[in-house]
This record gives C-alpha cells, sequence and structure tokens, in this order.
C-alpha cells in the first residue's frame, strides 16, 4: 500500500503517493507485455513486393495528410535564411582556406 504526503511548502496542497513507482512500473511492463501479440508482428506485412510498396505509399500518404505545412511566405523566409548562413559559413570557410594557404606556403611546407 502506497503512502500519501502531503505538500504544503509552496502554498499548494499537493498530494503524492511515495512508494508508488515501483508498483506503476511493475504494472506497466506486464501491461505492456499483456498488449503484445506473441504470434505475429505488429501490422499486416505482406510478403509480395507490390503489395508492400502499396502499403508504404498508403501509410505516406496518411502520415503527410498530418504534416502542418507553412504558409509560402514563412516557407520563403527560412529558405532565404538557409541560403543566406551557407553563403556566409562559405565565405568564411574560404577566407580561413586562403590564409592558411597563403601562411603555409610561405613556410615553405606546400
Amino acid at each position: 500500500m502506497a503512502k500519501i504526503v502531503s505538500d504544503k511548502s509552496v502554498g499548494k496542497t499537493q498530494t503524492k503517493q511515495v512508494g508508488a513507482v515501483k508498483s506503476a512500473l511493475s504494472r506497466s511492463s506486464s501491461r505492456v507485455q499483456a498488449a503484445r501479440p506473441t504470434t505475429a508482428p505488429r501490422g499486416a506485412v505482406s510478403t509480395k513486393p507490390h503489395s508492400r510498396a502499396r502499403t508504404f505509399f498508403r501509410e505516406v500518404r496518411i502520415e503527410m495528410s498530418k504534416v502542418t505545412w507553412p504558409p509560402r511566405k514563412e516557407l520563403l523566409q527560412a529558405t532565404g535564411v538557409v541560403v543566406v548562413a551557407v553563403i556566409i559559413a562559405g565565405v568564411y570557410i574560404g577566407v580561413f582556406d586562403f590564409i592558411w594557404n597563403v601562411i603555409v606556403r610561405a613556410v615553405g611546407l606546400g
């Protein structure tokens, strides 16, 4: 049996069950084992290639309908940010590559 403890330190009365974690974990693991069938894998998977492909594309279509697509303006804005960031990173790496190339040639290592 779990012991109930009241916590009044914050001003709100909160009740907790001490020792309930172990019993909850043991119950949840038994539920998980009971919920899974042991005879067949989850979902119907066909051995025929065309049936599996058809099932895959049907599930893709279902999942894509759940996606919340951004508005066109927001998409273009985000794409612009990415393109500018890539250009800045490329210039940064190019400048340092040029500087190190000059240094290595001046020292005579290259």
